[in-house]
């Protein structure tokens, strides 16, 4: 079509968009076109997983260096510029403009790096950040460390849950052995796959860590590159109550962990959260960030009803391979979706629907009118917790108290597709997210943004994300008949329900989301980036730098000296810091 400028990728967003499928472009070779057909069946068959339901594509990191290949290395096309711009308001969709138009003429290079690439919220923000990064022309790359159990087992259970202050057990205290574990594998990762030659961390102008799993290569990319800036992404909850306690667990690990890796880093970037901020990092060093998700993925994109009733089909048949009821098209249904962890509150969401359920029961009102309940989630690789949660809750189904009830509840481990996920929020009455600690969450993003009104406990970021009264109900931390008492009344007086969905459809709510969404995050990003990289100033700005932790504040890449006060990163490039 003359008015295209790329029609095939053009019918490629329309493929994603209109029809659901994952869209891929390849340039085939053949003799003929039965030839070329049946190449382009087993390039497709390479990049899938057929046997899930959902068509899900594989994630492929590359051998050399452990990159994510993000959109399986960019065959797979399913949106363009235009797509973002549409959903993204006009000052913030100028400034990414503006950054990125700086960045190229830098020619910054920027680089993420994590334990995973698929599972959880950290992964999903990456894959998103990237695709929409190769769109603007930017030179962003993700990396991942190769998997070892034994290191993920310290990772979860002595870093993670020890830092949100799930467990007091000693056993997972940091001993000396982990941490010649840990500190082992992040060198031998950094050594083989990014270390001097491989054409990684040596060119790099600008380094994101995401969480500590991979933190004690930090040292080594000082040694490498030492113009490089670093900056410290902590997504997880970290109770710095606990952590000021001379002699915790927490207090230990952490000192351990800021002691010898973490304060090297240029900004500790932290949600919005004051008691997520540790002790001896200097609010001068601080800045803040929500978490964020993608309007146009697969966790969120539009579906039609065709889409919703595949979706449907498509988990009844994961829940029946485990041995869990499905989802009946006669009732609605309330919802959790989260991974199986023991931060995650799922007891609770049980223990709230059979109060809620013995509520509705006295009210006279039969039990084929009464909603389902659906837990289900995504795994993590770099997550050992998973499968010992999952257990937990089905043993804890079958305990007499919930048994009546045990053939309405859904609960579901699926494999990682993000339309599964949306669909069965899309169809739902309402979301729960009862967690008991949490950083920021973006399920209750996504949720509010398909206008499912949210149950939550006041747990971390949560409250900064729901308006109590106007787009959800905050109960405090293990309140469960206050969860129930909120689901009764969202269940039963329509009024009150429809309060919420028309506050959620407004302009205004919409406009609050943006900061969520994948190009309001990625102006955060690129607003550091220039203004940390040295590149494209004074070489001896950055021939002088200062040692990280020396400084009060943070050293520019034009040679000036900050304080960001633990303020947003949004208010110094929408002016109002």
């Amino acid at each position: 079509h003359p008015a295209l400028k790329d029609p095939i990728r053009e019918m490629c967003t329309r493929f994603w968009f209109d029809l659901d499928a994952t869209p891929c472009i390849y340039k085939l070779r053949g003799l003929s076109l039965n030839e070329e057909a049946a190449s382009a069946a087993r390039k497709v068959y390479d990049w899938f997983t057929p046997q899930f339901p959902g068509s899900i594509p594989r994630i492929a990191v590359d051998p050399d260096t452990n990159e994510v290949l993000v959109d399986m290395d960019n065959h797979c096309h399913m949106v363009d510029l235009k797509h973002f711009e549409q959903t993204t308001d006009k000052p913030t969709w100028d400034k990414l403009l503006e950054l990125a138009a700086e960045c190229k003429r830098r020619q910054l290079k920027i680089l993420f790096f994590n334990s995973t690439p698929q599972g959880g919220g950290v992964a999903l923000m990456r894959h998103a950040t990237i695709r929409l990064m190769r769109l603007l022309g930017v030179d962003c790359r993700w990396f991942v460390a190769k998997p070892n159990p034994d290191v993920f087992v310290i990772t979860k259970r002595k870093f993670h849950n020890v830092f949100q202050g799930v467990t007091d057990d000693e056993q997972y205290r940091l001993q000396k052995a982990d941490k010649e574990l840990w500190i082992e594998w992040c060198e031998q990762n950094f050594d083989n796959y990014w270390g001097e030659g491989k054409g990684v961390v040596d060119n790099a102008d600008v380094i994101i860590m995401d969480d500590p799993q991979v933190s004690a290569i930090i040292p080594r990319i000082r040694k490498l590159n030492p113009a490089a800036r670093i900056l410290y992404r902590s997504h997880i909850e970290i109770r710095a109550d606990l952590a000021s306690v001379a002699g915790s667990m927490q207090h230990d690990l952490w000192d351990f962990l800021w002691g010898g890796f973490i304060n090297k880093s240029d900004l500790f970037i932290s949600h919005p959260v004051a008691g997520f901020i540790p002790p001896r990092v200097p609010h001068a060093k601080v800045a803040l960030m929500p978490a964020a998700t993608d309007e146009l993925d697969g966790l969120n994109k539009k579906m039609n009803a065709t889409d919703l009733e595949y979706y449907r089909r498509v988990f009844n048949r994961c829940a029946e391979d485990q041995g869990s009821p499905g989802i009946s098209t006669e009732r609605p249904y309330v919802i959790q979706i989260a991974r199986f962890d023991p931060a995650k509150g799922i007891p609770d969401v049980i223990e709230s629907y059979r109060l809620f359920r013995e509520r509705l029961a006295a009210t006279g009102m039969d039990a084929d009118q009464h909603p389902q309940l659906v837990i289900c989630g995504h795994g993590s690789i770099d997550d050992p917790d998973g499968t010992v949660i999952y257990d937990q809750i089905i043993e804890m189904l079958a305990q007499p108290e919930y048994l009546p009830y045990a053939k309405d509840i859904c609960v579901a481990r699926l494999p990682a597709s993000d339309q599964l996920l949306c669909a069965l929020l899309r169809s739902s009455f309402c979301a729960l997210q009862l967690s008991h600690r949490e950083g920021f969450e973006v399920k209750v993003t996504e949720s509010l943004a398909k206008y499912k009104p949210v149950i939550a406990y006041r747990s971390g970021g949560i409250p900064l994300q729901i308006e109590d009264g106007k787009t959800g109900i905050l109960v405090e931390r293990g309140n469960t008949q206050g969860v129930a008492d909120a689901l009764a009344r969202l269940y039963t007086d329509n009024d009150y329900y429809e309060s919420f969905v028309n506050e959620l459809r407004t302009k205004a709510q919409d406009s609050k989301r943006q900061q969520y969404f994948t190009p309001f995050q990625s102006v955060n990003w690129l607003y550091l980036a220039t203004q940390f990289a040295y590149k494209g100033n004074d070489a001896a700005i950055a021939k002088n730098q200062p040692q990280a932790e020396d400084i009060e504040g943070t050293y520019l890449g034009n040679g000036e000296t900050r304080n960001w006060n633990a303020q947003y990163v949004r208010q110094f490039w929408q002016g109002s810091a």
